[in-house]
This record gives structure tokens, C-alpha cells and sequence, in this order.
């Protein structure tokens, strides 16, 4: 099984499994006369009623072959798994992007899905792969080898009130020279310009500002970083990005937003406290029981950076609600099955119109199966001409925790300079990959002349 250049070993996952509790999860109705495959989805906002929908189609399918998915979802999935992938008895399908998958990677405890990859999914005859839209197949691969498959496409944008907007007469910005202006005028009007999910700024004021690392580096600069090059974080490129987004929180951001979780910051948005917000597109289920009567959510994408090297038409995303197959798993080839059918052309359509979520299949959502708001993510995701995303804070969890975590709320605080961050979070980068039991896999390189930059 080739992992790259991945190193670690299965004792370097341990202490990190370990961290969740002991718990035994049985599978529900076993029998010693069924082929028993066991699958676990974490619990979040999109629940686990859809997917067990399609476990029943599943079983109804393969009855007379006695195979039956018995499938079980928790809010504390992860926490469940770890200990259960230590003592070599895993479920047989499992969707939870919360675990260490790089560490498991690098640890050869997944299996690769290439060769379900290169077989027809269920309502199509064309190879499963192929039917991914550019860029989703790549979060979790190292080398040639796929080792966990999005059951939904991420996009990253600014999210706003259309009622509010023509109520004021705002139009969503195209420079950031404009959005910066009309920041001014939200401010001006009497209300917060941005909410910020400040809490948890390691994970949304992150992807905002890798965001803007590509539209004013290019995907030159997302190369760099994807590629552990020493001073990346520290290119000029990347300072000015880090200036940007710390201006846009200091001078628009909602006061105390730094201690608000997402739902707090979340709820201030649906409830015209602050007129924007940087979120993906979860962002409608997840408040759809706060949202006031009227309010109507749209998005744009990140706007274009005024002398900026990036193609504005490029998107910041990725895959998402990772699926993967555990190599202690005891049914592997239905494993992989199943997880075609529930990322497939058939289902694509219901899950849409199901769960509010957007195929990571190219064409495979029609518009008439989401809500306004997601169609207008569908609008800037049909706009874009390929998608960019970086992995470094899933690849380094330590450097996220103990460095980014700590760095990139002080840059949205004002306490800590660009050039600063930039400083610390390259000499953390730098100190995680001298470890030589870090996994270090090859990455997919972007051509930056593919999508009309400049190298």
C-alpha cells in the first residue's frame, strides 16, 4: 500500500486515540446468519435520518444476498471509535473527519478507495471517481491513493441578508477595496458589519484567511504552503492576506465577537446584529430553527483583491463529511459499496433536498432540490473554474492546537503583527516537520497558469 513518504507507525496514534473514552459500541441486531456490516456517521447538524434511509434501500437491495447495514450515529462518534481502532475492532464504515485521519493514514489503518474509485456508482455506468467534481478527490490523498471520500461539496463564502441589503440598497462587494467600503456604510446605518465565530477563530477566521492568501498570492502561495516550504507563512504574500483579514475583524468585526461560539456569533447574523458572516454552507441547516421569518440568506464569494496575483473566479474549498474504511474493518468490499451509494448520481438529488447538502458529484444536485440559499452556493460554485484548499491544519493537529490556535485569535484581537504570525506559525510548521515521525505526503500541486495566474 503506498502512503508516499508517510513514516509514523501505529504506536504514534496511540496516545492520541487513547484520549477517548472505552466505550463498546454493539452492533445492533447481529445474528450469526447475516453479513453484518457496521457503519457509524457522526451525529451533527445534518443528523443520521437520511443516511438510514439509505441503509434500508441498501438492505432491501441486497436481501436475498444477507447483507444488512446496521448503521448507528452519535453526537460523541469520535470519542467511541478511538479506542475501538486501538483495539483493532473498528466499524466497517465510518464518517468522522473529527479523527486524526492523516495519523491513520500514516499509520496504514485505512484503506485505499481506488478501486472502488475505478467502479460505476449506483445510477451511473461511468467509473465513481469520474464523477467528482475537480478537487474533491484530493483533501485525503497521498501520492495516487484516495483514502477518504466527501459526502458533500465545501465551499467557503460571505454570507448575508438579501432583505436587508435591497432594504439599504448594498450590493455584495467585488474588490475588497468595496467591501471595505461597504463595511463603512453597515457600520454607519447601525449595525455590526461582520460577525466572526471568534471562539473557534483556528477554524473559521482560518479559512477566511486562507481564502485571502489565494486572491492575493495566487495558488502559487497555497502551493507553498501545502508544500511545507520554510518561510511560507512568512512570503509577503501571505503577510499581506494576514493584514487584510486583521483590518476587516479590527475595524468591521461585531465587538466581543472573540468570545462568542459560532452559534452565539450565528444567531447575531439571522437576527440583523451583524449584517455578514464568514461561514460554509452548513451555515442555513444549522440555524434553520432561529431564523426569523423573512430573512433571506445568500452568499458571494470572497472578493478580488485589489494588485492581488489570484484568479477571483477560483474558490476556496474542498470536500466534506468524510467517509473512510478502516482497515481492521471486517467487510471491507461492502463497505466500499455502500459508501458509493450514499455519495452517488441516484441519491445526490434526495440528500439535497433531504439534508441541505450539495453533491461532491459534478451536475449532481439540481437547483430545484435546495432551499434559495444553498442555490445561491450552487450560483458562486457554477461561477468558479476550480477550487484550492490547504491541509496543513489537518496534517499538523499538534501545530493547530499548541500554535495556529493561539496565533491566529491574537491576529483577529490586533495583539500580534502580520508579519508576527506569519513568523510563528512557519517556525511551528518548521518544528512539527523535523519530526520524522510527522507524515509528510505528497500533495497535488496547482497549476497556476491552468486557472489564468501568473507562476
Amino acid at each position: 500500500m503506498a502512503v508516499g513518504v508517510i513514516t509514523r507507525g501505529i504506536a504514534g496514534i496511540a496516545f492520541v486515540l487513547a484520549a477517548g473514552c472505552d466505550a463498546i459500541r454493539p452492533v445492533p441486531g447481529a445474528d450469526n446468519t447475516d453479513i453484518v456490516v457496521e457503519v457509524a456517521i457522526f451525529k451533527g447538524g445534518y443528523g443520521i435520518e437520511w443516511h438510514t434511509e439509505i441503509a434500508d434501500q441498501f438492505n432491501r437491495d441486497h436481501a436475498d444476498e444477507g447483507v444488512r447495514i446496521e448503521l448507528w450515529g452519535d453526537p460523541r462518534t469520535a470519542d467511541i471509535i478511538k479506542p475501538r481502532l486501538l483495539r483493532r475492532d473498528p466499524p466497517d464504515l465510518i464518517l468522522d473527519e473529527r479523527l486524526p485521519l492523516w495519523l491513520l493514514i500514516g499509520a496504514n489503518k485505512l484503506l485505499p478507495f481506488n478501486d472502488a474509485l475505478a467502479r460505476p456508482a449506483p445510477g451511473s455506468d461511468q467509473p465513481w471517481g469520474d464523477l467528482f467534481a475537480p478537487g474533491m478527490l484530493d483533501m485525503f490523498r497521498s501520492g495516487e491513493e484516495v483514502y477518504a471520500i466527501p459526502a458533500a461539496y465545501g465551499a467557503w463564502t460571505c454570507w448575508y441578508d438579501a432583505k436587508m441589503f435591497r432594504e439599504h440598497g448594498w450590493t455584495p462587494p467585488e474588490t475588497w477595496a468595496e467591501f471595505d467600503e461597504l463595511c463603512s456604510e453597515i457600520r454607519a446605518a447601525g449595525i455590526d458589519p461582520i460577525a466572526l465565530q471568534g471562539k473557534y477563530a483556528s477554524f473559521y477566521a482560518w479559512h477566511t484567511y486562507v481564502a485571502l492568501v489565494q486572491r492575493v498570492g495566487g495558488v502559487q502561495a497555497i502551493n507553498r504552503i501545502n508544500g511545507l516550504e520554510p518561510g511560507a507563512f512568512s512570503h509577503p504574500d501571505a503577510v499581506r492576506a494576514a493584514k487584510l483579514y486583521q483590518d476587516l475583524i479590527v475595524n468591521h468585526g461585531q465587538r466581543g465577537a472573540m468570545a462568542m461560539t459560532h452559534t452565539e456569533s450565528q444567531l447575531q447574523y439571522v437576527n440583523n446584529k451583524a449584517a455578514m458572516i464568514f461561514c460554509g454552507m452548513w451555515l442555513e441547516n444549522e440555524m434553520k430553527d432561529s431564523m426569523p421569518p423573512g430573512f433571506e440568506m445568500k452568499c458571494f464569494s470572497i472578493p478580488r483583491v485589489e494588485g492581488g496575483k489570484g484568479n477571483p473566479a477560483m474558490l476556496p474549498g474542498q470536500g466534506m463529511e468524510y467517509l473512510f474504511v478502516p482497515v481492521d474493518g471486517r467487510h471491507h468490499e461492502i463497505a466500499f459499496e455502500f459508501a458509493s451509494y450514499l455519495v452517488s448520481p441516484k441519491y445526490a438529488p434526495d440528500m439535497g433536498k433531504s439534508i441541505g447538502v450539495i453533491s461532491p458529484l459534478k451536475d449532481a444536485t439540481p437547483r430545484d432540490t435546495i432551499t434559495p440559499a444553498l442555490a445561491s452556493v450552487l450560483d458562486v460554485i457554477n461561477a468558479s473554474e476550480g477550487i484550492f484548499s490547504i491541509r496543513v491544519r489537518d496534517l499538523l493537529p499538534e501545530w493547530r492546537a499548541q500554535v495556529m490556535h493561539v496565533a491566529i485569535a491574537d491576529l483577529c484581537r490586533g495583539e500580534l503583527s502580520p508579519e508576527e504570525f506569519g513568523r510563528l506559525l512557519d517556525e511551528g510548521v518548521a518544528a512539527a516537520v523535523a519530526n520524522p515521525d510527522v507524515s509528510k505526503p505528497p500533495f497535488v500541486a496547482l497549476d497556476p497558469a491552468q486557472y489564468g495566474e501568473q507562476s
